[in-house]
């Protein structure tokens, strides 16, 4: 399966290179290009219980969050409240995943990024997702963090707003995925980790197919709270790989 998602990732890596070079002057409509070529993955390699669609979601009240680029819900026991053409409204129940996409990273593109998910982090509790396609070394990513300050008296990160981020990010180049997670080098502090594995050939496994791996065992947990069965079965993961490297650093202010 390593093989398999390097090719893939390849394959990715190609058509965002196609689009870039044959709309050269055109950001947005590279932007609405590659969210489509994520969807059309996750769509093709997700059980069909879900819908891979673009959207946004609508809570009881009858407001409505900011567009969302990939919107996974349940499309077997909810529809959409609304469709026009490929855009769809869903209530905030149906809401599996929430994926943000983007072609490059810089810090003022991310501390959009953060807005963003707060918006939506008003509207859903699902699990939500960056990705980027040409993303930034890892040390970089821990400075747009820090950087970002709190609006009121207290401007940094803590237990009350953390959860408001992203709870995982993939950087397709360079390669990484990262989780919310507890800093272990801190006691009682919440931050990301990256754990970076090979298979038993040595062959590294690629960000796709942790992101891919993550999106998956996300929509199977939902589904097994839906299900009264026990015969779902959970993505097939491959667990003999062997830790190559390690990052991780922590939001509070210490």
């Amino acid at each position: 399966m390593t093989k398999y998602y390097s090719l893939v990732s390849d394959e990715l890596r190609v058509k965002l290179a196609q689009v870039r070079q044959i709309i050269k002057k055109h950001n947005s409509t590279t932007g609405l290009l590659t969210e489509t070529i994520v969807r059309s993955f996750l769509a093709t390699y997700l059980p069909k219980t879900v819908a891979v669609e673009q959207g946004f979601i609508m809570n009881e009240e009858g407001e409505v969050s900011r567009q969302c680029d990939i919107l996974i819900y349940d499309s077997q026991n909810y529809a959409p409240l609304y469709r026009i053409d490929d855009v769809v409204v869903v209530p905030s129940e149906a809401v599996v995943a929430v994926i943000e996409v983007k072609t490059t990273i810089n810090k003022s593109i991310f501390h959009s990024v953060i807005n963003y998910f707060q918006n939506v982090s008003l509207f859903s509790s699902a699990t939500t997702f960056l990705f980027v396609y040409e993303s930034c070394q890892l040390e970089k990513l821990e400075d747009y963090f820090t950087s970002y300050k709190q609006e009121g008296s207290y401007p940094h990160w803590d237990h009350d707003t953390y959860q408001n981020l992203p709870n995982q990010i993939t950087g397709i180049d360079p390669s990484y995925h990262l989780r919310q997670d507890l800093d272990v080098s801190v006691s009682d502090q919440m931050g990301y980790s990256s754990f970076s594995t090979a298979d038993q050939e040595g062959t590294e496994h690629s960000a796709l197919q942790l992101f891919y791996e993550s999106v998956s065992k996300t929509v199977f947990d939902y589904n097994r709270k839906m299900s009264d069965s026990n015969g779902l079965r959970p993505p097939k993961i491959d667990m003999n790989r062997h830790l190559i490297r390690y990052f991780a650093f922590g939001l509070f202010e210490s």
